[in-house]
């Protein structure tokens, strides 16, 4: 049993003796959904007698946590309040109205599903006549032996044959037409036995709430849920000529919570409640000075000495994971949705956004003997695009597919749209020479040549961007120094040391040669790792 140590005190010393025990299970009637956990809302209906009575609400999930659970009522007081699990109290045999509304709505599924049975069969009674007639006509043996009176005869029972023939097959057409047309009313009879099930027959597992109560009214009763939420997916289409890619959003739905959500009122939110929700401290650095250490022999080993600040801070940084940025965004569907417990990964459409974008054909000679498609724009839809898994089109047709990551409003956002096979790219060093640049000196150096060939065999002209590399140093004896031709556009580009990158336009056909020439120099007693 769990009872909270407040509700435990109300409950012993200010509630008054509780003239009865009213049991009487809650429909969860909306749901605020976030990618990690849910909300959920829940209405009792009280109609009870003067005085304070002890409400019992069975059915809530297992291991629900007091301390989110709220409850609110209208028309209703509500006193102290614990939740019970384990051992639940000894509940009431009068049943409760929705249990009386359950048995009323089975009985009245069953009467409807009897009622089109009976007309059923009462079609297929008129078919089983019809064949007893046939019978009846084949069995007769007339006393006659008069030639046309038995012509006349054979044709008259021939007519009636085929006659009641033409009934049989249309009552029976008529039956199956009827028999097809039992499939809704067995479902409905099947929902309504499955709901009365549930109010009868609750999961052992399930928690109840216990409250105090006065009046008539509405309870409603909030409570959080972990194991449900949400998850967005994308369809983004590339419309190069346009400059713009088409955004379909649709999420996926998911809860374990141990009930099922029928007919809910459903709200999408990009709140994490279950989060972090301040900064991450930062604790002080401290730093110390010593003598150099000496070497060791490799047999030999120290044991490391530990600062304690220094390793408190390592491991708060390994704790970074997503956040939330900007304004928390919701989504309300306006038509009741249902999602089963454990069974259901529901598929909903969201929306759908445009996103202006510039197009280029970005190449990594280094790695890739081809150019990508990359698009570049800004989150200019106001809200946050959440992480998910993305279908990517160009020119009608599905390129690949990505993660999209979390892009708050406003942000950049960079996709690649597949690879442009007709855009070769190759990478050479034709001249790499290493040796002693002098005895005087006492110093070596190496040079480097890499030339970058460029080719469009498509039919159309495109932007280009090509990032490469060149090395670089933090040393003072190691000196570097690199030449590109023709100039890079930007240097440490993406904020990378010793990043180069070029952009200029590349015509359908033409071809374009980079080219670096790096030198790097080091004392002699040292080698170049």
């Amino acid at each position: 049993m769990r009872i909270s140590l407040t509700a435990a005190l109300l409950m012993a010393t200010a509630i008054p003796a509780l003239a009865d025990t009213i049991e009487s299970p809650g429909k969860i009637t909306a749901v605020t959904l976030y990618p990690h956990g849910a909300q959920v809302v829940r209405q009792v209906r009280i109609d009870a007698p003067e005085g304070t009575h002890e409400l019992l609400v069975p059915g809530l999930p297992e291991n629900t946590r007091i301390s989110t659970l709220r409850l609110s009522g209208e028309g209703v007081s509500v006193g102290a309040a614990s939740l019970i699990s384990g051992r639940a109290p000894a509940l009431s045999d009068q049943p409760s109205p929705q249990v009386e509304a359950a048995r009323a709505a089975l009985d009245a599924a069953q009467e409807a599903l009897a009622t089109q049975q009976d007309a059923v069969a009462a079609i297929r009674a008129k078919a089983e006549a019809a064949r007893d007639e046939i019978e009846f006509l084949k069995s007769t043996r007339p006393q006659i032996t008069d030639p046309a009176q038995i012509k006349a005869l054979a044709q008259g029972v021939r007519e009636q044959i085929l006659a009641a023939n033409q009934r049989a097959i249309e009552a029976e057409a008529e039956a199956r037409r009827a028999e097809a047309g039992l499939a809704p009313y067995k479902e409905a009879v099947k929902k309504a036995q499955a709901a009365l099930d549930a109010l009868l027959n609750p999961a052992k597992d399930h928690d109840v709430l216990r409250a105090s109560i006065q009046g008539k009214g509405t309870l409603t009763i909030t409570s959080f849920v972990e194991d449900a939420g949400w998850q967005p997916s994308y369809d983004l289409r590339l419309d190069k000529a346009a400059g713009e890619v088409d955004m379909a959003r649709f999420v996926s739905i998911h809860q374990a919570t141990g009930e099922d959500w029928q007919g809910v009122d459903l709200t999408l939110s990009t709140a994490r409640p279950g989060g972090q929700a301040a900064p991450t401290p930062v604790y002080p650095r401290l730093v110390r000075i010593g003598p150099p250490l000496m070497a060791v022999p490799a047999p030999k080993t120290f044991a490391r000495t530990e600062a304690a600040p220094q390793a408190a801070e390592t491991a708060l940084s390994d704790q970074a994971g997503l956040q939330m940025q900007g304004e928390t965004v919701t989504y309300h569907y306006p038509q009741p949705v249902t999602i089963r417990d454990g069974v259901d990964d529901l598929r909903l459409s969201l929306d759908s956004k445009t996103l202006p974008v510039e197009v280029v054909a970005e190449a990594a000679p280094l790695s890739d003997p081809q150019a990508y498609r990359v698009a570049e724009g800004r989150n200019t839809t106001g809200e946050i695009l959440l992480p998910g898994p993305a279908n990517l089109f160009a020119d009608g047709a599905l390129v690949g597919q990505t993660h999209l990551p979390l892009v708050a409003a406003g942000d950049d956002l960079e996709l690649g749209f597949g690879p442009i096979e007709g855009i070769r790219v190759a990478r050479r060093m034709p001249d790499t020479m290493e040796g002693d640049r002098g005895l005087i000196t006492k110093s070596n150096e190496r040079r480097e040549i890499v030339e970058i060939e460029l080719r469009n065999l498509t039919g159309q002209d495109w932007p280009m961007r090509v990032i490469d590399r060149v090395p670089y140093s933090e040393q003072e004896d190691l000196k570097i120094s690199s030449k590109a031709t023709p100039p890079a556009t930007q240097t440490d580009y993406d904020h990378k040391r010793g990043v180069l990158a070029w952009k200029f336009d590349l015509p359908a056909g033409q071809t374009k040669t980079l080219r670096t020439e790096t030198t790097i120099g080091w004392p002699a007693d040292q080698i170049l790792r």
